[in-house]
């Protein structure tokens, strides 16, 4: 058996990668994929707890044994299904994000620190020698933008991107780190990486590339192209964070009026929501660095 998992990352259009792969449950299974989040979502639904269990402050972790068994029910699964590839989705296996880490207020969270040893739970039992991993990659201040209009999107924070940068690492994006990081956990271990800005060219670009990439014939499937949420801009975000300053009133339907009307609002390209000079700095002193102290740097 082997086992491809998408681990996303968060901001680069999971959702639609799931939707689309669950309404093509059965082109997949015509090439011999389990996609467990069609075919069993309770457990992809567990592992995601079972791994916000190992974050949450006052959470109980599950031991390595309860992953593994978990896993063993999937593959039983998927063999007398007669397929011999699984697939998972799930963005939420190298960890929580910084803002999810602020809301259970963390301090200072960095950019998914315990992603190897999350990994290394959530596939016990399975031979990572079979496994590939595919992991969407961002440039480092798109992605921190993507999280904060995110964040206020979702409610979740009534900081400014000023004061957000402020309270988290900012500085530890870095997604070549990671995907090292989790090459090194087997040397046997598959991982590939894409820029997820490749969705510029298109939705139906994006999705046929991640099926060609886990080895399937993207011809068959039926393709749903739905555009991804945008991103906030400046002006929609001053808005909100004014709004959330007032969601306290008794008024509480004129508020969720008022935030839906802004959400529902196309953003204005002339208003980009843009990082702080410091932030830009201090993120191109950090990459200058790291290319410094890359080993062909040094060996040169």
């Amino acid at each position: 058996m082997k086992y491809v998992i998408h681990l996303g990352v968060h901001r680069t259009a999971s959702l639609l990668l799931q939707q689309n792969l669950s309404f093509n449950r059965e082109q997949l299974r015509a090439q011999r994929v389990f996609y467990v989040n069609a075919e069993m979502p309770k457990a992809v639904q567990r592992q995601v707890r079972m791994i916000r269990r190992r974050h949450k402050p006052g959470s109980t972790p599950q031991d390595y044994g309860v992953f593994a068994e978990l896993n063993a029910a999937i593959t039983s699964a998927a063999s007398k299904a007669g397929a011999e590839t699984v697939l998972i989705s799930d963005e939420h296996r190298l960890g929580p994000t910084m803002t999810q880490s602020l809301l259970w207020n963390e301090t200072n969270p960095a950019f998914y620190p315990q992603a190897p040893t999350n990994l290394r739970y959530a596939q016990a039992g399975l031979p990572l020698e079979d496994s590939r991993l595919l992991l969407y990659t961002r440039n480092a201040e798109s992605y921190l933008v993507s999280l904060y209009s995110d964040a206020i999107r979702q409610n979740h924070t009534t900081l400014t991107l000023e004061n957000f940068c402020r309270s988290v690492n900012f500085n530890s994006i870095d997604f070549s780190a990671l995907e090292q990081t989790l090459c090194a956990l087997h040397p046997g271990l598959q991982v590939r990486s894409r820029q997820f800005e490749r969705i510029k060219l298109g939705p139906e670009t994006y999705l046929r590339s991640f099926l060609r990439d886990i080895g399937l014939d993207p011809k068959p499937f039926v393709l749903h192209l739905a555009a991804p949420r945008p991103q906030l801009d400046a002006m929609q975000v001053e808005a909100l964070l004014h709004i959330m300053s007032g969601r306290q009133s008794k008024r509480g339907e004129m508020i969720s009026a008022l935030r839906d009307q802004v959400l529902n609002g196309a953003p204005n390209p002339l208003a980009p929501l843009v990082l702080p000079a410091w932030v830009t700095d201090s993120m191109r002193v950090t990459d200058e660095g790291r290319v410094l102290d890359a080993p062909e740097a040094r060996s040169a």
